[in-house]
């Protein structure tokens, strides 16, 4: 799936529920540069879907991601929030080695706990984090898409590509679209009391 048909699709699950969806434009050249400059090159289906939102609206929540097989409704980071998650968790790393040692025993999965390769684009409260990873595992493929997830600690294997990843999302959001617009419609709900 593409990025163009990812959006529009988001468009229709949130039209669907009577819900605008307002992204916010493009993320600047100058953010993607920068990001580029910290964490190495862009992952480029990454970076085309940066360039034509950098996140969701920040009037209202509205989530744009989900981790398939759970409810989990993850926000797009800009840029400038990629680079900060990016740089929380290189701190995290070296704490979590010494309190449980690899992060994974997937052999697609580095079993680190943070590489500079590695590009977050989306958190659910910084408890989850996914990745674009630009340093896989022997089995694993450059670019394939890896979480961070809190309690308990672990980094997951998510999915071989963006462009994969992008349609196990909009899957496992139609598997539940009320359930991923929760936030949204509670909103919503409050508003017309």
């Amino acid at each position: 799936m593409t990025p163009d048909q990812y959006l529009a699709h988001l468009q229709a699950v949130y039209a669907a529920f009577q819900l605008s969806f307002h992204p916010k434009p493009p993320a600047s050249e100058q953010d993607l540069a920068a990001l580029a400059a910290a964490l190495g090159p862009l992952d480029t289906e990454l970076a085309s879907f940066w360039r034509l939102t950098a996140g969701s609206s920040t009037d209202s929540t509205q989530p744009l991601f989900q981790r398939p097989g759970f409810v989990d409704a993850l926000d797009l980071l800009t840029p400038p929030q990629a680079m900060a998650q990016a740089l929380r968790m290189e701190k995290r790393a070296q704490r979590m080695w010494e309190l449980a040692g690899p992060a994974s025993q997937d052999p697609r999965l580095s079993g680190r706990w943070w590489h500079a390769g590695w590009q977050p684009f989306a958190s659910f409260y910084g408890d989850i984090v996914l990745m674009a990873d630009h340093h896989p595992g022997p089995e694993g493929q450059h670019g394939q898409i890896i979480a961070y997830v809190h309690d308990p600690d672990q980094i997951c294997w998510i999915a071989p590509s963006f462009s994969a990843y992008l349609q196990a999302s909009a899957d496992s959001i139609d598997d539940d679209r009320e359930e991923f617009l929760n936030g949204p419609l509670d909103e919503q709900e409050q508003a017309e009391l």
